[in-house]
């Protein structure tokens, strides 16, 4: 029987270019020629140009696996994915097959041709996000990292890069390939270990520079630039799109990358536009390639620890960020969301990351394969995450631990699946008084005295902002959410008496928020990203103030 699926995703990642396609690109072309079996690029290599085949053939070879042969791009078709618009360096390396006649299009000239070239950007873009999860699916793509895997070091190593869209292999140091592999390189004391296609290795690195040698780190520009976006949830991505589609100078900062609260939801299915649902994940990744396709910049990981503002906005406000660099910036947004509450339950510190988490998406869930695990919360990132580890593996038991009732708190179809699902048992009127375990997480006592036998908890139990390095004249709601707009003015901390603030300005004049950080948002995906389009209607009205 044919996959029907497998052709469509290969039509999909795999487009062929018309005669006329071809005809529209050459004036942004360079024609270039390569022998039989001489190196088109090699992975590792950043700033990749665009190849398109004329003639000839560009087979794509996987280093990670033996220089296995990925696929062939025939005349039509073009050699690259995501990283043709993120710049990172190439995973895959591609070598001339038969003599073969390119269409070179520079790394500088890329932006050019997605705005220039629409239709043609278009189908780029999507083959490009379908190569990549094509490769991820494979499971040997990427760099290597080893590392215990209910252990904080190697969690964080594995968020990040997921968060970044990185591909890597992680192996579980103390199992098969990930104990032999440790062994290999000399049984180092401390972990993860990540080792890169050409040989380097780092021993449990920082962020920086884990993110320095993977090509994800941009040193930051001083500026000065138009908006610098704080956070990268999609608040402050939607606010990077269309910014940067006007014209605005953009530059997006977060600690840790893409996603913000939404990229640890491994289903979103109440925002509009995607009626079978997509994750935090795509949502993140789709908004990151739309944005670099419109000239914004992001940095990641950065940590924004100060800013000071000015008399006169004009000149633009100072963000003091933990790389070094003094970043100006005309007008700033606040989108930096806010953070999960902790489980308070007594040992729940001693195992996070260890069996307690507070996201739920592959990078968790691979851990606790087969075993029993607790969702805790009552909204719809509880309800989501339950439904996802119910579904991933049916032989287990996901019970979820709400300290009310079920219903009030998530979406009705959120509640009809959970009833409707057999390996989902509901906890009503429960919470986590303690937790137990050895070097890791073996079971809970509920408040009620029941024990339950878990490898794994996840919790969802509010939120709060995290506003505490924010300038003391920026006021805040009894809660310590950014009051803005009319609440800014009404709470008697707004400075100028010629004109009101803007629907999203705080109390200093030229900074804004938006998103969950902000009083009175609606927690919601949808609402966010109507938050960053309206911050940019601000920006202008701002920089028409100061014209």
């Amino acid at each position: 029987m044919v996959d029907t699926s497998t052709i469509l995703s290969d039509a999909i990642a795999f487009p062929r270019l018309s005669a006329n396609d071809l005809a529209l690109l050459r004036p942004l072309a360079e024609s270039c020629a390569f022998e039989d079996g001489e190196t088109v690029f090699r992975a590792g290599q950043a700033e990749l140009d665009l190849f398109v085949v004329e003639s000839g053939a560009i087979e794509i070879l996987n280093p990670s696996d033996g220089n296995r042969s990925v696929v062939t791009h025939g005349p039509g078709q073009f050699a690259g994915d995501i990283d043709l618009l993120t710049r990172r360096p190439v995973i895959v390396s591609g070598v001339a097959r038969g003599r073969t006649q390119l269409l070179r299009v520079p790394g500088p000239r890329l932006r050019e041709f997605l705005n220039r070239l629409p239709s043609l950007a278009e189908t780029m873009l999507i083959a490009a996000q379908e190569r990549r999860r094509l490769l991820n699916a494979t499971g040997a793509v990427g760099m290597k990292v080893v590392g215990p895997g209910k252990c904080r070091d190697t969690m964080l190593v594995r968020e990040f890069l997921s968060k970044n869209f990185v591909p890597f292999i992680w192996r579980d140091s103390a199992f098969g390939e990930g104990q032999k592999l440790m062994a290999e390189w000399g049984s180092p004391k401390r972990s993860p270990v990540i080792e890169f296609s050409d040989g380097r290795r780092l021993i449990n690195p920082t962020l920086r520079e884990l993110a320095a040698s993977a090509g994800v780190w941009r040193n930051c520009p001083p500026g000065p630039v138009d908006l610098a976006i704080i956070g990268a949830g999609p608040a402050g991505m939607a606010a990077a799109v269309y910014a940067a589609s006007e014209g605005v100078s953009t530059i997006v900062l977060d600690r840790l990358g893409p996603g913000g609260q939404a990229g640890g939801s491994s289903k979103i299915e109440n925002f509009m536009g995607f009626p079978s649902g997509l994750s935090g994940t795509d949502l993140a990744t789709r908004s990151v390639l739309q944005m670099l396709k419109f000239g914004a910049n992001m940095v990641a990981p950065v940590i924004v620890e100060r800013i000071d503002p000015v008399p006169a906005p004009e000149e633009g406000h100072l963000l003091h960020l933990d790389c070094g660099t003094e970043l100006r910036a005309r007008t700033v947004l606040i989108a930096a969301g806010v953070g999960w509450r902790k489980l308070d339950a007594v040992e729940a510190e001693r195992f996070e990351s260890a069996g307690i988490h507070y996201a739920c998406t592959s990078v968790e869930a691979v851990l606790y394969d087969s075993q029993d695990v607790a969702v805790v919360g009552g909204g719809n990132s509880a309800g989501q995450a339950a439904m996802y580890l119910a579904e991933c593996c049916r032989t287990r038991t996901v019970h979820l631990l709400i300290r009310s009732r079920l219903g009030p708190a998530m979406s009705d179809y959120l509640v009809g699946r959970i009833r409707a699902t057999a390996n989902i048992l509901v906890h009503e009127g429960e919470a986590i008084a303690s937790v137990q375990g050895g070097r890791r997480l073996e079971g809970v006592t509920l408040h009620s005295g029941k024990v339950l036998s878990l490898s794994a908890v996840f919790v969802f139990i509010g939120a709060e902002p995290g506003c505490e390095w924010l300038p003391q004249t920026i006021a805040r709601d009894k809660l310590g959410y950014i009051l803005t707009g009319i609440d800014a003015k009404q709470s008697g901390h707004w400075p100028l008496k010629d004109r009101e603030p803007c629907p999203l300005e705080t109390t200093i004049p030229g900074i804004l928020a938006a998103g969950d950080i902000r009083a009175g948002s609606t927690k919601r995906v949808g609402f966010a990203v109507g938050d960053g389009s309206l911050a940019v209607t601000c920006v202008h009205k701002l920089t028409a103030i100061r014209s």
